[in-house]
């Protein structure tokens, strides 16, 4: 009774002190609401996520269309030397983008012997294949020789010529 005298001997009302204070806390316990709706709700969401990714979408594998024409290469050897056998199976795209690489170093680190690249273009036999022969006997360090004849065409080279197994395929 104390207390409502002093709230209206100050001129306020006892029931618009109670609202005051209700209207101040019923805020607060929404918001405290609020807050811990959204953090439940994000932990479920989380949870949820991971358990379905590793219980229901199995993740599966698609194996590589890519197929190296080339062997794997375990010494510097084998990008030095040309290969004994010209054959291969790539197109002409793949053949670019191989001859396009460029080395990142200046120095090589091997004794580079400069070459000169012969390139025949034929139908069929060599004209004066034996001629050419006795120039590139002794000088197979300093040339490379290719032959780029029809795919039909089938070389009869002998083994001690300098054109066996020098045939690059067409396309």
């Amino acid at each position: 009774m104390q207390a409502r005298m002093v709230a209206m001997e100050e001129g306020k009302d006892q029931a618009s002190a109670i609202r005051t204070s209700i209207s101040r806390t019923l805020p607060l316990r929404l918001l405290l609401f609020c807050l811990l709706f959204a953090v439940l709700a994000i932990g479920l969401s989380i949870i949820c996520m991971y358990s379905l990714r590793f219980f229901i979408f199995q993740q599966t594998v698609a194996p590589s269309t890519f197929r190296p024409w080339f062997e794997e290469v375990h010494t510097i050897e084998r990008w030095i030397r040309p290969p004994t056998n010209l054959w291969h199976s790539i197109n002409d795209n793949e053949l670019l983008w191989r001859a396009s690489f460029v080395p990142k170093i200046k120095q090589y680190p091997f004794l580079r012997v400069p070459k000169i690249a012969f390139m025949f273009l034929t139908k069929g036999p060599l004209p004066l294949a034996p001629l050419w022969d006795r120039f590139f006997k002794g000088n197979e360090r300093h040339c490379s020789i290719y032959v780029h004849a029809l795919p039909s065409y089938i070389s009869g080279y002998p083994q001690s010529s300098a054109f066996h197994r020098r045939q690059i395929p067409s396309q």
